[in-house]
Parts: C-alpha cells; sequence; structure tokens
C-alpha cells in the first residue's frame, strides 16, 4: 500500500477514534453543560456522531488535528440567520455570540434556559431555513409583515373586457363586461394576506381565488364565507365600495388568479379597482403564550431531535415525549402527564371537570371558570358563565346557556369516549375531544389561538391543512369582521364552510361534528379576565 493510502487509513481510523471521544463526552442531567457537549447530544443537539460536519482535518507535522472554524459557515444549516429571529448573529440568541465549550451560555446545569436566553429556541423555529437531519423546525415565531395596499403591476390574462382598468389607480373607470377569469401579476412572490375589490354593482358576485409562482400550479388561497353550487367562495358586492377579506392560506405568490363562479355576467362598471396587501402579525410573540418560556411547557433534557417531523403517533400513545412536555405535579395526586391524549377512560358527566386529562393547561388557567356551569357544585358552579365559549341565543331545557368548553369535552356516545379527533393529523380520527383539539398555543392567524392549520401541515408549503376551523369574530353590530382579533369587541364568531352535511374530518381535517363545518354563534361584549402568568 502506498504511503498516501496508510496516510488516509490511518486518518479515516483517527476520525472514528476521537469522534468516539466526543461521544462519550455526552452530559448527564445536573453536569455542567457546555457547546461541545450540546452538539453531541439529541437531548438539545442535533446528535452529531461526525466532527468533521463541523472541523476540518488537517496533518500538521505529522498529527492529524482538528481545526478551528472561524467563518461559522458550518452553523448555517442549522442556526438559520435569514429568518425574523436571527439564530446567528443576534447577540442575545446568535449562536455566533453564545459559543462557550466551558460553561454554556443558554443552559443551566439542570438544562433550563438561563435568563435573557427564552428566545434561544425561536431563532430556529422561524421562517428562516433550520434543517436538522432532514428536518425542516416548524415555524412558531410565525409571520410579521406590514405594509399598505398595492397594485399588482399587470394583468396576464383575462376573460374580463377592460380588465386593465383594475389598476389604473382610478375609481372613476371599471371594467367593460364579461365574465371568467382575470390572473394578476404581483412583480415578484410575495406574502400576501388580504385582497380588495371595489365594486358598484347591486348584486353579489362570486369567486373562487387562487395563488401561485407559475401559471400552472395553482393552491386556493381564499375559501370566503359565501356559498355558491356547495362550495365555499369570496362574495363581492353588494354595497358598493371596497370589499376587503383576509386570506386563508399565507404561502408566497407572484400571481392572483381571480374565478367567477357565479352564472351570470358581470355588468359594465360593476368593478373599478383590485388591490393586495401585505399586513399580517401571527406567531408565539403574537398571538400565543407570548411571555410564557418554552421550557415553562417543553422538558428541555428529553429528546429532541429524531429525524420525523412529526413524531407523535396516536398509536404510539406518546404524546408527551413527542411534543418534549413536562409532566405536571397536581396537588394531592403527585406528577401526572401534561396532558392525556388520545383520551381514554370515560370522558362524560363531571370528568372533563375532575380529571387531570387538562393538567398542564391549567397551570394557568381556571379550570373552575373554563368549565363551570349552571349545574356545578362549589367552585364549578359559574353563572352567568365565565368562558367566552357560549352561544347566549342557544338555550337548554332550563333556560340556561351551556359552556359549551366543558360540552366538547364532555365528548359523544358511550362514556364521551367518541373518536372524533384526528390528534395526531394523520386523517383518521383516534380520540375524544381536548384543549389542543381546537387551540394551538403557539398562535395563529385566527383569534384565541384556534387552530388555522399551518403547523400541522408538511407541503404545499406548510398549508395543506389550513385553514382549518378558520374562526373569524363577529364585531359589534354582528357583521363578520375577518380582521377582529380583540375578544373584547367581539360578540361572538363563525367557522369556515367546506361543504354540506355535518362537519367531518374528511372536509376540516380537525374532527367529527354535531353540527354543519359552519356554525355561528353570538353573546354579548364580553369581560375578560386574563389568566394569571407563570
Amino acid at each position: 500500500m502506498s504511503k498516501r493510502g496508510n496516510l488516509k487509513k490511518r486518518e479515516m481510523f483517527l476520525v472514528g477514534i476521537l469522534s468516539l471521544f466526543c461521544i462519550l463526552g455526552n452530559p448527564k442531567v445536573g453536569q455542567a453543560i457546555n457547546s461541545h457537549e450540546v452538539h453531541l447530544t439529541v437531548v438539545r443537539g442535533p446528535g452529531l456522531t461526525d466532527c468533521t460536519l463541523c472541523h476540518k482535518l488537517i496533518w500538521n507535522n505529522d498529527c492529524l488535528c482538528y481545526t478551528m472554524f472561524t467563518d461559522w459557515n458550518e452553523c448555517l444549516p442549522c442556526h438559520s440567520p435569514n429568518g425574523a429571529y436571527d439564530g446567528m448573529n443576534n447577540p442575545d440568541i446568535g449562536a455566533r455570540y453564545n459559543w462557550d465549550n466551558s460553561d454554556s451560555k443558554i443552559y443551566d446545569a439542570s438544562g433550563r434556559l438561563k435568563p435573557g436566553k427564552k428566545k434561544w429556541c425561536i431563532g430556529c423555529h422561524d421562517d428562516g431555513n433550520c434543517v436538522i437531519k432532514g428536518v425542516t423546525a416548524p415555524n412558531i415565531a410565525g409571520q410579521s409583515m406590514s405594509g399598505d395596499w398595492e397594485s399588482p403591476i399587470s394583468i396576464v390574462d383575462s376573460q374580463i373586457l377592460g380588465a386593465e382598468n383594475l389598476l389604473d389607480n382610478n375609481l372613476n373607470t371599471g371594467i367593460m363586461g364579461g365574465g371568467g377569469y382575470v390572473i394578476f401579476n404581483l412583480g415578484d412572490s410575495v406574502n400576501v394576506s388580504h385582497l380588495r375589490l371595489y365594486t358598484a354593482i347591486n348584486a353579489n358576485v362570486q369567486w373562487d381565488v387562487y395563488g401561485g409562482n407559475d401559471l400552472n400550479s395553482w393552491t386556493k388561497i381564499l375559501l370566503g364565507q359565501s356559498i355558491i353550487f356547495g362550495a365555499p367562495t369570496w362574495q363581492t358586492g353588494p354595497p358598493d365600495g371596497w370589499n376587503e377579506m383576509k386570506l386563508d392560506g399565507f404561502i408566497p405568490v407572484q400571481y392572483i388568479k381571480l374565478v367567477k363562479v357565479s352564472p351570470w355576467p358581470i355588468p359594465s362598471n360593476s368593478l373599478l379597482e383590485f388591490e393586495f396587501k401585505k399586513d399580517l402579525q401571527y406567531g408565539y410573540y403574537f398571538t400565543g403564550h407570548k411571555d410564557v418560556g418554552c421550557d415553562y411547557c417543553h422538558n428541555t433534557n428529553s429528546t429532541h431531535f429524531d429525524s420525523i417531523a412529526q413524531t407523535y403517533k396516536a398509536s404510539l400513545n406518546n404524546y408527551q415525549s413527542g411534543y418534549r412536555l413536562k409532566s405536571v405535579e397536581v396537588s394531592g395526586v403527585g406528577m401526572v402527564p401534561p396532558l392525556e391524549i388520545p383520551r381514554v377512560g370515560c370522558n362524560w358527566g363531571e370528568n372533563p371537570r375532575t380529571s387531570n386529562d387538562f393538567a398542564l393547561c391549567f397551570l394557568c388557567h381556571d379550570r373552575h371558570k373554563l368549565l363551570g356551569d349552571a349545574y356545578g357544585s362549589g367552585s364549578f358552579l359559574q353563572y352567568p358563565l365565565a368562558t367566552n365559549f357560549r352561544n347566549d341565543s342557544h338555550l337548554d331545557g332550563n333556560g340556561k346557556v351551556s359552556n359549551e368548553h366543558l360540552r366538547h369535552l364532555r365528548g359523544r356516545f358511550y362514556c364521551g369516549n367518541g373518536q372524533d379527533w384526528d390528534s395526531d393529523w394523520d386523517g383518521t380520527p383516534d380520540s375524544p375531544q381536548s384543549c389542543t383539539a381546537c387551540h394551538n398555543v403557539h398562535g395563529s392567524p385566527s383569534p384565541a389561538m384556534t387552530r388555522h392549520g399551518e403547523l400541522v401541515s408538511l407541503s404545499q408549503a406548510g398549508m395543506d391543512k389550513a385553514p382549518l376551523f378558520n374562526l373569524r369574530y363577529l364585531d359589534a353590530d354582528k357583521i363578520l369582521a375577518p380582521d377582529l382579533s380583540d375578544v373584547s369587541q367581539s360578540t361572538g364568531g363563525q367557522t369556515q364552510f367546506y361543504g354540506p352535511g355535518p362537519g367531518a374530518v374528511v372536509k376540516n381535517k380537525i374532527c367529527n361534528m354535531c353540527h354543519n363545518d359552519r356554525v355561528t354563534y353570538d353573546r354579548p361584549v364580553p369581560v375578560i379576565v386574563p389568566p394569571p402568568g407563570p
């Protein structure tokens, strides 16, 4: 064998030995945590087994040595600098300024985040490009964009006569009539949040709205709340003026296509202008739990990386480990799982009120207010209801308003154990309802953290399950207000319509329902008492 071959063989042998030494240095809970140790475990880091992923090997004076990395490029695939929260260069949460191989600048000896580092996790869990072991970090940070109304740069194709007048910034000129479709070019691929059409017409027009980055692949980005031919559409006019709607799917698009669904032609001068807007703030620090640190709910000493995008499976009964959740200490009981999912046992009667199925949520939220009603005993006697989830126009046989939180958590069928909720989002219902069936604690484009689909989607740029419930509030005049997010100003809400008949997982991708997809509830403007912080 040649000298070069011997060197190569010796180099590979030494790489294995050096990597083995690194791996054997894995930390144990309670010991000092340093940056090398973090990267070599699957507890807080990616569980690296090859030191050459970060360091280069060179021969120096007949000695095989690891080089120090100086340009930090090795960190970029994981610690994304290009998201809303710079996970690379930010002095507080950036990997570059928090590297220390003697004592972690991020974790204390117990593995919890140190003071001032609570946004460390969001440096990867934002809209950047963090991919570890083939899995993209889910975007917990959501989106934050703001802007005013603007016109597309051109019309690519149209079957509507005079469609170019929709982009002339002149409300005195409109289309010349016709029907069919119109395709707008926005100029670049952008995250659109709202659309609006200026109408001057005494009849409603229904539209299907699609977005795409080429002229062949389209995704429906606005369902709307109006119904024609058994499917939801965007309805414009009357009254005259701007007809504005927030989109139901928030993906980057360069082209927007409006397809007229109404069976009649559009009259001349009925449509005068079209504009779009990029103005949307949602995610953990906007519409989620905000000031509650990640390690208040998540166990930072449990496995983080396993090369599976969605670890929890109902058939494995691994909800706690799949989401790295802490156990919860309940007075007089001891340590219990954070949530019982899938839910088993008997869930009707008083069990939702008195069981520990939702222990993690009740660390902050008052279970008596959330689950109390006119028939509760002790602290569960709460009437008028203290929960906002109620329908004041729907009374029971005794003339009392039902607590809809309690009613849903009691479930259906024998013992309330109907398998109505698809808890692992694989398309098959597998559990009675729980808190996280309807609420996404990491924040949502819908009010009250009601699920919208981004975090449970794995395809179509993270939108294959959006918009799920698509809850929208009613304003003080009981009119649907898509941008209203302040529950103290709402008088109820409305969910998304998908198709005729009862709501079902096959349609809404969440749960089977007693009622139709589209449900409207109303109430007086509520008085809100927020839960205490952790």
